[in-house]
């Protein structure tokens, strides 16, 4: 499995719980048009020593790096478009990072 990593804060004045229901939907969508595998969004609830971490981890999981890398094309096009649009209107940081399974329990 090939992962996306989007870590994220929500914008002052942005209600989390409004920007939740706004990657679900982008998310959805994603799934929808076979682009993505699976996602989830995880609310880091308490940050050990990482106290710089941003609140929320959105993963995105992929079958292949093909499959990866085909999604990335097709959003080149898109990513101005609604419903990313509003959705990168409502971070105010973020930060991404690729990972690779090699073990699997």
């Amino acid at each position: 499995m090939h992962s996306y990593h989007v870590y994220f804060y929500a914008k002052d004045g942005v209600p989390e719980e409004t920007l939740l229901k706004q990657v679900s939907s982008f998310m959805e969508l994603q799934q929808k048009e076979n682009r993505v595998s699976r996602f989830r969004v995880l609310r880091f609830t308490d940050k050990g020593s990482f106290k710089e971490l941003p609140n929320f981890h959105l993963i995105v999981d992929y079958e292949s790096e093909q499959d990866l890398k085909d999604a990335f094309e097709q959003m080149k096009g898109s990513f101005l478009s609604e419903p990313h649009k509003s959705l990168m209107g409502m971070v105010s940081y973020f930060k991404v990072a690729f990972s690779q399974d090699e073990l699997d329990g």
